[in-house]
């Protein structure tokens, strides 16, 4: 590539230094890697896309549109996910100020834990789920 070749900041006039534009990155950057974090756990549980978007009640389509980060998720859409995959978000208040680096663990190093959920909560069974006569019933 040509040494001179303005960058792709230059060419669409962002100031890389500029705090606020900085803080925008760390959101997004944040945000790309809570979906991957949930993509890896799903996948490491061994569902499928058409087994969240059963839970969520969705298509397989509109999971795989959340799972390429494309877009800014609802939050409630990503507790659904979240729950979908046998997980729970759980958030944080920063309100000193400060440009604090996230504390975040990656989704490999947490331990899993499944539950049982409940069909009196969520009319579609989650893949997981242990109930008498269903598939893997112990």
């Amino acid at each position: 590539m040509d040494a001179m070749a303005p960058a792709l900041d230059e060419l669409l006039g962002i100031d890389p230094d500029d705090p606020r534009t900085a803080t925008e990155i760390e959101d997004t950057e944040a945000y790309a890697a809570l979906v991957e974090s949930l993509v890896v756990l799903r996948k490491r549980r061994g569902l499928t896309q058409q087994d969240v978007a059963d839970y969520m009640e969705t298509s397989q389509s509109v999971v795989s549109d959340f799972e390429r980060v494309g877009g800014n998720a609802r939050y409630s859409t990503l507790q659904r996910y979240a729950r979908a995959v046998g997980a729970r978000l759980c958030s944080m208040l920063d309100t000193s100020g400060a440009n604090l680096a996230p504390t975040w663990r990656k989704t490999a190093e947490l331990p899993v834990r499944l539950a049982h959920r409940s069909v009196a909560h969520s009319p579609v069974l989650a893949p997981w789920t242990e109930t008498e006569g269903a598939v893997g019933a112990r």
